[in-house]
């Protein structure tokens, strides 16, 4: 785990050393074990490296070799070592000792820019040429690793982190305002529609799956992964789906554990993360290593249950279940005590470098984030992808594909079975029925519905004058975005698995690792996992009316029973976000009033409409506790803070 930075004058002037070490000051904000750095006239590579894997603590980066004129700088653990060993021809005496940032080096000089095509894990990474005088810069296949550029002005520049760029002269801290529109007018959390763009003004994020060649006359940048329809894998029985799926995620997981601490794993009572955690838990005890500890957040002392019957807070009956089938975890719970969603956020916004809105779950996050620190964990795991993957099986979007191709008796039958399933079957049939029959009519009128982007705005804070100045409206056409439009199959895990979704969590583990010296990894994210969850036939993941049916079946015996046949409940952690701001409202509520007293605040924000939703609050309780507004004023106020912190 490292962070890197680099500058290429474009020009031919060449690099000071005063403007390397600048650049370096601000990446070495976060934690090193070792920094480095590399200057040949008009290039300069630098990076600070966190020993993470017993390879790691042999990197010596940047590293230049004198017999190629190649230099790297790289951020990188990079996951099929074995089978790039033989593809690279590497004797098996030498292969102990071969670094990451090696394998790259020698996978580029094999393979050229399309090396990142062979290469597996998480990766940025920048290598100089002196021969061809280019500089050739990737991001891993689901971007997991933040890379920042800029070019302009006869220079190059990327930074691991935003402030390095900075110190830079001709780099200046301007916003990007379609950025602060996306961020604005989206609903969900999402920052953005644009994967590339960042909140400020000429700095680009390295999308998922992209590379960059810059040459003294231009960048060029090209697209070498995506997530796209697979072959419809097709096997004898749904037992050797079963087995493959193991086979597939179990490596996914296996490979993530390599690391000189201990390893963790983010753990609710869910089928996603109780997977994960059990196969790392199974690898490690077969391995006669450390036992995994697994962090699991759970509501504060006190808590109130305000939520319907189908959601629980307080999923401790499932995590103790895995606990005492597995033997092999150990479970610490995370309370989070004293904390709430605006109480950490100076931190927060420090580390990210950009306002945030996953206010439910990133102080609990962020919270087991340092926890694991103080445990000497090196990596936690998750399975944060694993709705799109692993325990894919949404029935809605299912029949809308049965529905869309035509299989009439296909959706009947699953509806049917579906419904005979719930506590009230009729009632089950309509709520399905009404989300079907509009799809086809919803697809075909979404394009000229202004009606949508009505909807969008009545749900956000952003100015109406700012959104029309910087043409919002058209910019949500042309990313044919809409919250409310139903989404077969394909269309929900396309979206799921976009390069918006993939830079929304690479920009956030990169930066929250980095501040607490503890990897987040997904193996629910690996692009094999990915490749076959996608080449599944979709009635392996929905049957007999039953959702996530392949995993059910798949994790029999190394998941408890209680996880696998639990239909009835779903987790919602940070369900206490409110109860846990009740006591600091009339401050809170104080300072929210106040937004709007810098004139950028009202360039932005519609400030009439957030007094408005504020008068509704004189006091928190678990009345107001699902309202979205609540949401929004929250984080209005987080946007706010970023404005005055920045």
């Amino acid at each position: 785990m490292s962070s890197v930075c680099g500058i290429y004058f474009l020009d031919g002037r060449p690099v000071t050393a005063e403007t390397g070490e600048a650049m370096m000051r601000e990446l070495g904000a976060c934690h090193a074990d070792y920094a480095g750095t590399w200057y040949r006239g008009q290039v300069f590579l630098g990076c600070h490296v966190l020993f993470f894997t017993p390879e790691s603590m042999l990197e010596v980066l940047p590293s230049y070799d004198s017999a190629t004129g190649l230099t790297i700088t790289a951020d990188a653990v990079i996951d099929n070592r074995a089978e790039l060993y033989d593809q690279l021809s590497i004797e098996p005496v030498r292969r102990e000792n071969v670094t990451d940032s090696q394998l790259i080096l020698l996978a580029y000089q094999k393979w050229g820019r399309d090396c990142p095509k062979y290469l597996l894990g998480d990766f940025a990474f920048a290598i100089w040429n002196d021969r061809c005088r280019t500089l050739f810069c990737a991001v891993d296949h689901t971007g997991t690793k933040s890379f920042y550029y800029y070019q302009s002005g006869g220079f190059f520049a990327f930074s691991s982190l935003l402030r390095p760029l900075f110190v830079l002269s001709g780099i200046s801290k301007k916003y990007n305002e379609t950025w602060i529109a996306d961020f604005l007018a989206l609903p969900t959390v999402m920052h953005q529609l644009d994967p590339e763009l960042t909140i400020y003004k000429d700095v680009y994020l390295l999308p998922a799956g992209h590379t960059l060649t810059v040459k003294s006359e231009r960048v060029d940048k090209q697209l070498y992964w995506q997530v796209e329809r697979q072959a419809e894998l097709k096997l004898p029985s749904d037992n050797e789906y079963e087995e493959a799926f193991r086979e597939v995620l179990g490596e996914a997981v296996r490979c993530r554990l390599r690391n000189i601490r201990r390893v963790g794993a983010m753990m609710s009572g869910g089928l996603d993360s109780t997977s994960v955690a059990c196969l790392a838990a199974r690898e490690l005890k077969s391995r006669n290593d450390q036992r995994l500890i697994s962090f699991s957040s759970i509501p504060k002392h006190g808590y109130r249950n305000w939520l319907a019957d189908k959601w629980i807070a307080d999923e401790t009956p499932y995590i103790e279940a895995v606990r005492q089938h597995n033997g092999y975890i150990d479970v610490v719970y995370c309370r989070a005590e004293g904390k709430h969603p605006l109480n950490g956020t100076s931190r927060l916004l420090t580390i990210l470098e950009q306002p945030y809105k996953i206010i439910e779950n990133l102080f609990w996050i962020d919270d087991i984030m340092t926890k694991g620190k103080e445990l000497n964990v090196g990596v936690i795991l998750s399975g944060g992808a694993g709705n799109a993957t692993i325990s894919w099986g949404e029935l809605t979007a299912y029949l809308l594909s049965l529905h869309r191709m035509g299989k009439w008796s296909s959706m009947c039958r699953e509806s049917w079975r579906f419904a005979m399933l719930q506590d009230s079957p009729l009632k089950a049939l309509y709520k399905l029925f009404r989300t079907l029959f509009p799809y086809n009519r919803q697809n075909i009128l979404h394009p000229q519905v202004d009606q949508q982007w009505q909807k969008i705005l009545n749900l956000s804070v952003i100015n109406r004058d700012f959104a029309k100045r910087v043409s919002a409206h058209e910019r949500f056409r042309q990313f044919r975005y809409s919250l409310f439009r139903p989404m077969d199959s394909w269309e929900t895990r396309q979206t799921l698995l976009s390069p918006a979704a993939f830079s929304h969590f690479g920009v956030i583990n990169t930066k929250l690792g980095l501040a607490n010296q503890v990897a987040l990894r997904d193996p629910t994210m690996d692009k094999r996992v990915i490749e076959f969850c996608l080449s599944v036939p979709e009635n392996l993941y929905i049957c007999n009316g039953k959702e996530r049916y392949l995993i059910r079946r798949a994790m029999a015996g190394i998941v408890p029973d209680k996880v696998l046949s639990n239909e009835t409940v779903r987790g919602a952690q940070g369900a206490d976000w409110v109860q846990r701001m009740e006591n600091n409202w009339v401050e809170l509520k104080d300072e929210i009033s106040r937004i709007g007293s810098l004139e950028i605040e009202r360039e932005y924000l519609d400030i009439a409409k957030i007094q408005g939703s504020l008068n509704k609050y004189t006091k928190l309780d678990d009345a107001v506790a699902g309202e979205f507004n609540l949401r929004v004023l929250v984080r209005s106020l987080i946007f706010s803070r970023f404005l005055r912190q920045n």
